[in-house]
């Protein structure tokens, strides 16, 4: 049977359903699908564009069943989806940015075909753009349902007592969805929240453990 990339399996560490107390990851540049829109989880919008983002990433990691040549090609599983949330954490998102992980062998021309193929089918994956983007310093914490104030909170206490201090305030963060919030209620999301962070205490962040990838 041939290898497959499982991200659970092999960056667990990034990825961990585990981290309930808190964590620190290091991103770096990495190739990313992206669509932008506008309400929350309850909004047709973001249901709609997670549906099909969900679509395309299965789609891309079947490529060569859709007489989509790649070179250097490895059977993978699709990437969760993360969303880039704007507005307070204490109140309803107004927006959002939303992105799947793509391995560093997918070129652009691969997502360009696939997006062709499927935009008969899925309308919305032809407002779908391929980047790269670096995550960057991030602290963050897990837990199953939406994300919540008492969730919030621990993050921010977390980080409170932690070398760092967060980056842009709260008008902004990031949750990356583990399981299909397109098909599954909201309780069961598998959701990790993160928050940009810097360093404040130079010394110390030199013993904090962080997960780079």
């Amino acid at each position: 049977m041939a290898f497959l990339f499982n991200w659970a399996e092999v960056e667990p560490d990034e990825y961990a359903m585990t981290t309930t107390d808190g964590s620190i990851v290091d991103l770096g540049e990495r190739n990313y699908l992206r669509i932008d829109g506008n309400g929350d989880e309850d909004s047709v919008e973001f249901r709609r564009d997670a549906t099909s983002m969900i679509a395309l990433g299965e789609f891309l990691s079947e490529a060569p069943k859709h007489d989509i040549t790649i070179a250097s090609f490895r059977n993978f599983i699709h990437y969760p989806l993360m969303v880039n949330w704007y507005g307070d954490l204490h109140a309803p998102h107004e927006r959002f940015q939303m992105r799947m992980k793509q391995p560093n062998f997918m070129p652009n021309e691969a997502v360009t075909a696939a997006i062709d193929q499927l935009r008969g089918k899925i309308p919305v994956v032809g407002d779908v753009t391929y980047e790269r983007f670096k995550e960057g310093l991030e602290a963050q914490v897990s837990q199953t349902g939406l994300a919540t104030p008492e969730l919030v909170e621990r993050l921010q206490m977390f980080i409170g007592n932690s070398p760092f201090v967060i980056e842009h305030g709260d008008d902004w963060h990031r949750e990356l969805y583990l399981n299909d919030v397109s098909t599954l209620p909201q309780s069961q999301w598998q959701i990790i929240l993160r928050q940009q962070i810097s360093v404040a205490d130079p010394v110390a962040a030199r013993n904090f453990p962080i997960i780079t990838n």
